[in-house]
């Protein structure tokens, strides 16, 4: 008996340290693809369900690394990863050149349509050059080119891109929230 209280506290702070430490937005040991920063962000109004702690959206769940976002929408939740990985957390995304890629593959599932931005360097708020990926009830992979991102105050111009921005503007009818779940990213031809 007195084995088990001894052992019980030191199991409780293991596992209170590890979730506390992945949930972090300093130094976090989880990686997707090479991308190890997924912050969130959103409107005043919005309610941050996922992650529940922090803003750093990459987590483990089901013993795979995967990013969640979950939100009750007012006027929007986004996550973003930048594309650089010498991009600090909270600074302003480093711009990369993607022109000689021509695509990205994400497989994910979303109980809302989900807005992908890809965010030029150094451009903030406005209209950004976008694609929408469908709400789908299971992973779903999906290619997306480059070319198909349109929308933007000007045209996409690979050689000054900075982040990737998944943006969710509406709460699904029946869930009541918004819910983004990313099990894999890359680009192609290039690597974080």
């Amino acid at each position: 008996m007195r084995l088990y209280q001894i052992f019980l506290p030191m199991n409780f702070l293991f596992c209170f340290f590890e979730q506390a430490h992945s949930q972090s937005t300093g130094s976090n040991p989880l990686s997707m693809n090479g991308f190890s920063v997924w912050i969130t962000g959103r409107d005043s109004a919005t309610v941050q369900l996922l992650p529940q702690r922090g803003k750093n959206g990459l987590t483990m769940e089901g013993g795979k690394t995967v990013v969640h976002a979950r939100f009750k929408v007012k006027g929007y939740g986004e996550i973003y990863t930048p594309i650089s990985a010498l991009s600090a957390p909270n600074a302003e995304a480093r711009p990369v050149d993607l022109s000689g890629s021509k695509y990205i593959k994400i497989k994910y599932k979303a109980n809302q349509t989900v807005v992908l931005q890809l965010r030029q360097a150094g451009v903030h708020g406005g209209v950004h050059n976008h694609v929408l990926l469908p709400p789908c009830n299971s992973f779903t992979s999906v290619t997306v080119h480059f070319s198909s991102f349109k929308g933007g105050i000007e045209p996409l111009n690979l050689k000054e891109v900075a982040k990737f921005n998944f943006a969710l503007l509406d709460n699904n009818a029946e869930d009541g929230f918004a819910d983004l779940v990313i099990q894999s990213f890359a680009i192609d031809r290039y690597k974080p």
